[in-house]
C-alpha cells in the first residue's frame, strides 16, 4: 500500500471530529496516534511500524490525558456548591406558624428561628410542635409531634 498516509489522514480527521463533537477527551489520543503514523508513512516507514507506533502513541497519549490533563479539566469544570442552611433543619423540631393544609398545599413552620413553607400528609394546626422529616424543593416535610 503506497498511500497509507491517506488512510491515516482520514482517521485523524474522523477522530478529531468525534473529539470536537464530544468534548470529553474521548478520541484525541487516537487522532494524535494516527497523525504520527501518517508522518511515518510520508517518511517511508513500513506499515507494521506505522500500526505499532499508532497504537503505542495512542496509549501514551491516553495515559497522559487520564493522569495529568483530565483531572485538571474536571477540577476547572467542577461546580462549587456552597453549603446551605437547609440540611441543618432535618430532624429538628419546630412550631407551626400557619396551619398546614395538605389539600391546599399551604402551611408554614418556624425551625431554628427560620420560617419555612411546609407540607404534611395530615393537617397540623397552628401552634402545634413538628419534626422535620425531609425536604421537597424549598418546602419542609414535617410530622406532628404528639
Amino acid at each position: 500500500m503506497t498511500n497509507m498516509w491517506i488512510l491515516w489522514l482520514i482517521l485523524t480527521i474522523v477522530f478529531a471530529v468525534i473529539e470536537a463533537l464530544t468534548l470529553g477527551l474521548t478520541t484525541v489520543w487516537c487522532a494524535i496516534g494516527s497523525a504520527v503514523a501518517m508522518v511515518m508513512d510520508l517518511c517511508g516507514a513500513p506499515v507494521a511500524a506505522q500500526l505499532t507506533v499508532m497504537v503505542v502513541v495512542s496509549i501514551i497519549c491516553f495515559v497522559v490525558c487520564m493522569i495529568w490533563i483530565k483531572p485538571k479539566l474536571d477540577e476547572r469544570h467542577r461546580v462549587s456548591v456552597e453549603p446551605t442552611n437547609a440540611d441543618r433543619v432535618l430532624g429538628k423540631e419546630g412550631l407551626v406558624t400557619v396551619t398546614i393544609n395538605p389539600i391546599e398545599g399551604k402551611g408554614q413552620v418556624k425551625v431554628i428561628g427560620q420560617t419555612w413553607s411546609a407540607k404534611s400528609d395530615r393537617q397540623i394546626e397552628q401552634g402545634r410542635k413538628i419534626r422535620v422529616t425531609g425536604m421537597e424543593g424549598v418546602k419542609l416535610i414535617v410530622e406532628e409531634i404528639v
